[in-house]
């Protein structure tokens, strides 16, 4: 039996119920409207020495693996922090995992970049 339509089905319900709209701009391609989920803040192991400066979770975000088969570094991402929010502008910073139908990207406020 094969469960490939069930599971992108489930997928899809998902980022439906979940998603916020949001608009991917990916270095040199055009932008991309669709929904990313906002998942569990990302607490990362400090560097040796850094034990007094200011440690925050970072934000991650899932994207379906169906309407991008990657997201690059530096990829300008603009999404509310939760439904019916402004649109905030938000740089990744990498693939923090592959999971299935879906990927979990860090993301960086770009107002903290400046």
């Amino acid at each position: 039996m094969d469960l490939g339509a069930l599971r992108q089905l489930t997928t899809e319900l998902n980022f439906d119920a979940h998603g916020v709209p949001a608009t991917v701009t990916r270095p040199d391609l055009d932008p991309v409207e669709t929904k990313g989920i906002w998942a569990r803040p990302l607490f990362e192991d400090q560097p040796i020495g850094a034990e007094f400066s200011q440690r925050e979770p970072r934000r991650v975000m899932a994207f379906s693996r169906a309407e991008f088969p990657t997201i690059e570094r530096a990829t300008v991402v603009s999404a509310p922090e939760q439904m019916g929010g402004a649109a905030v502008d938000w740089q990744t910073d990498g693939i923090v995992a592959t999971e299935g139908r879906y990927f979990l990207v860090k993301m960086i406020a770009k107002t903290s970049l400046i």
